[in-house]
């Protein structure tokens, strides 16, 4: 098991690396499933290189979900990111101009990564979670995996949860998507159960 994760993981290191020639969108799901799925640690240079050069290109994202989870992923990153990326989304009486959940979803996370002051972002917390509780309240959201993540999300934010809580979850989310690579999926499934093998052995030897 650990020698077929060894070369899977090479496989998916050159395909990180290779990530730099496609578009802004699937750079940021690379990442953010990466993470989510909690095989970026394998790939911290990587990954890393991958973000500076979004930051370094600058604000190219058109919609809300784009400039929500670039925000999102260089802020985690430590890289400095203004949150004024957001006020073309922000009408004059504050709220903001895009409806679609899987958006407002990305935003609300967003907003967690502010830091003391940003108003901007504060507001759009406020405005998100209502959006998305009257959405769940009035069933406007149909049974779905965007459903889930929406009731997940009011609970726990994604910026508060434990990363491998987060991974075994977020593994059985990503089997059920249309989207998802399959080598990915197979790496993440392998890699957790190595790591859930690993704690087992070390909390043997502690309590022996």
């Amino acid at each position: 098991m650990k020698n077929k994760a060894e070369v899977m993981k090479e496989e998916l290191r050159a395909r990180i690396v290779d990530s730099g020639s496609v578009d802004l969108p699937r750079k940021l799901e690379l990442v953010d499933t990466l993470q989510r799925l909690g095989l970026d640690y394998h790939y911290g240079k990587e990954i890393n290189d991958l973000l500076c050069g979004i930051h370094d290109a600058g604000d190219e994202a058109r919609d809300l979900h784009t400039t929500a989870l670039r925000f999102y992923l260089l802020r985690k990153q430590g890289l400095n990111v203004s949150p004024d990326v957001f006020l073309k989304f922000i009408d004059d009486e504050g709220k903001i101009t895009c409806n679609e959940t899987r958006s407002l979803l990305c935003m609300y996370n967003a907003a967690h990564v502010r830091t003391h002051g940003e108003e901007t972002l504060s507001s759009a917390m406020a405005y998100t979670k209502g959006h998305l509780q009257c959405a769940v309240e009035q069933q406007t959201i149909p049974p779905s995996i965007l459903l889930d993540q929406v009731r997940r999300t009011l609970e726990t934010p994604l910026f508060r949860r434990p990363r491998r809580v987060e991974a075994r979850h977020f593994i059985s989310v990503y089997e059920r998507m249309t989207t998802r690579n399959d080598a990915i999926l197979e790496l993440a499934k392998l890699d957790f159960s190595i790591l859930q093998a690993l704690y087992c052995e070390e909390l043997r030897t502690l309590t022996l």
